[in-house]
């Protein structure tokens, strides 16, 4: 029977990565070294952060020690389930149902800190709110962050997400350079942190496409498209293709801004189409359908879809 903590220190030392790097704002050094010997047992939110930080899935290498932890393992998975079909309002209610167990430790203030500010963002369009809700979650795990400074430290998918959602409120308010140099930041702590691991976040793409899309509309159009290549290779590498067709219509806005040839763009459009129909994104499909119509006259309906394998 394995132990939790020396899963941690053989993936730790398998990278190079030192105790110091992973634990940042997890735990003390000290509580680390414990776990790694065995001579302590971590709780479930402890043991998934530093799982998280090393590129593996908490919930492989966990037995959970109490019904309590059960519950927030269950209730933050169903929630994050709602926020990626963008059901924010569906998100919110269900853990605000739970909110007794939600302010036991850091990690749970994080979470719920967090499901606010997606909420206030993308749902009530609050972005000052929404960035002091960032701004406040992301302290209870990183207390010396600085928007403005390089990212020189590990960082846990709940983190991740967090910082997102916060140069997302910063642009839609209009504080588009904070923004850029969020996402610009957190994609090269991303990359440093990928390329020790060898594990990407099935974040990383989404970022990438955000970041691109932000790139074109300030007429930085080849750094865009570069970022664009980079989340298409991240998703077929991971087999996460959620995003894929996203990157597609991000690359079409690009070239349409680059004055490309018009079968080159409607060609990203249709694997785009082709991509939402098959992953059951109607809304998108849709959406897209509408768009093409009305500036190209194509009516994507007349497309032949085949059906794909998309694995998740």
């Amino acid at each position: 029977m394995y132990m939790v903590g020396s899963v941690i220190k053989n993936e730790r030392e398998k990278h190079g990565i030192s105790q110091e790097e992973l634990c940042f704002g997890i735990c003390a050094v000290s509580t680390l070294s414990r776990i790694e010997h065995n001579e302590q047992t971590p709780s479930m939110e402890k043991a998934m952060a530093l799982l998280d930080r090393l590129g593996l899935e908490g919930s492989s290498y966990l037995s959970f020690v109490s019904e309590d932890e059960h519950k927030f393992y269950r209730i933050s998975r169903d929630a994050e389930e709602l926020v990626v079909q963008r059901k924010y309002v569906q998100a919110y209610e269900y853990v605000m149902k739970h909110e007794d167990c939600m302010n036991k430790n850091k990690f749970r203030k994080q979470f719920l800190c967090g499901i606010r500010a997606v909420k206030a963002c993308f749902e009530d369009k609050q972005y000052e709110t929404a960035i002091a809700m960032t701004e406040e979650a992301i302290r209870y795990t990183c207390p010396h962050f600085d928007k403005s400074k390089k990212i020189r430290y590990f960082l846990t998918d709940m983190e991740v997400n967090i910082i997102n959602v916060m140069a997302v409120s910063y642009w839609w308010s209009k504080k588009n350079i904070i923004a850029l140099n969020l996402l610009l930041n957190l994609t090269d702590a991303l990359r440093e942190q990928y390329s020790t691991i060898g594990v990407e976040s099935f974040r990383y793409p989404m970022i990438l496409c955000n970041l691109a899309k932000w790139l074109n509309e300030q007429h930085r159009f080849e750094e865009a498209d570069e970022y664009i290549r980079i989340g298409r290779e991240a998703c077929i590498k991971t087999g996460k293709i959620r995003m894929l067709p996203f990157l597609c219509c991000c690359r079409a806005t690009v070239l349409q801004s680059m004055n490309c040839g018009e079968d080159e763009i409607i060609g990203e459009y249709i694997s785009a189409y082709v991509m939402f129909k098959n992953m059951g994104f109607e809304d998108d499909a849709m959406k897209l359908r509408s768009y093409l119509l009305e500036l190209y006259n194509r009516d994507l309906e007349r497309i032949c879809v085949p059906k794909i394998s998309s694995p998740t």
